[in-house]
């Protein structure tokens, strides 16, 4: 949803608000009251978007339409990080709502996603996808050493994926392999700049796999950069490190 569109819903469930209820105080009810308005709002400006999450694929793992806004702890919460800052209902406070709640529902989801892929991708180690996902997740743990396993295994089912590619750079950098690293990050490069990427492909175990994934996007100006810490970290050691040890 553009900027001009997220205003416009904006305004129309101020507008809603205003001709419901007749308190224009702040308060726990007017929480529930705006979450209760937005919804309504999107379905009736989104509804072929409104289909689309209705009829999503039911799978085994997390989703995060399954958050619970109306949760007494979420609403507590919202309001405890906005009732200092607003005292009466208005459109600036009805988009602090719903971004307070969008990440507060995110980082719910996270906790639990990355609770299920830890917890099921030693049962599926000849798919790529899944142990992709679990690479991602490790690394974001900086566990490099777990996240380079997996990585590794995703590789093996696909070599031309310069997300794969890169990844293992990025681990193998963490680890201290640099020209290893070094090796990897270029092959990763080279797909990109020439166009011979092949995205990961999720095809095996679908009613595995999350609706909502944490996936990694590499581009050639990333990688650039990681190759660039390399040689800053090179730089570093053979010119002022190296002579400390040699002098």
């Amino acid at each position: 949803m553009n900027r001009s569109n997220i205003d416009k819903s904006i305004n129309e469930i101020f507008s809603l608000y205003k001709k419901r209820k007749m308190i224009d105080s702040f308060t726990l009810e007017s929480i529930q009251d705006i979450l209760e308005i937005g919804n309504e709002v999107f379905m009736k400006n989104n509804p072929d978007e409104a289909d689309r999450l209705a009829n999503r694929p039911k799978n085994n793992a997390p989703d995060l339409l399954d958050d619970e806004p109306f949760a007494f702890e979420r609403t507590m919460e919202i309001y405890n990080q906005l009732s200092d800052s607003y005292k009466e209902i208005s459109p600036e406070l009805i988009r602090k709502v719903f971004q307070v709640n969008s990440k507060l529902a995110w980082e719910a989801y996270r906790k639990k996603y990355d609770e299920y892929i830890i917890n099921i991708y030693k049962d599926f180690s000849d798919d790529e996808y899944i142990n992709y996902l679990a690479a991602i997740v490790f690394y974001e743990k900086k566990d490099f050493d777990s996240a380079l396993s997996c990585i590794n295994k995703s590789v093996v089912h696909n070599s031309t994926s310069a997300n794969y590619t890169h990844i293992k750079g990025m681990c193998l950098m963490q680890l201290g392999e640099f020209e290893t690293a070094r090796t990897f990050l270029y092959q990763a490069l080279f797909l990109v700049e020439l166009k011979q990427d092949t995205p990961p492909k999720h095809e095996k175990n679908k009613k595995y796999y999350p609706n909502y994934p944490v996936e990694f996007q590499t581009s050639a100006a990333h990688i650039r950069s990681d190759l660039n810490k390399i040689d800053r970290v090179d730089s570093l050691y053979n010119y002022q490190l190296l002579p400390l040890f040699t002098s």
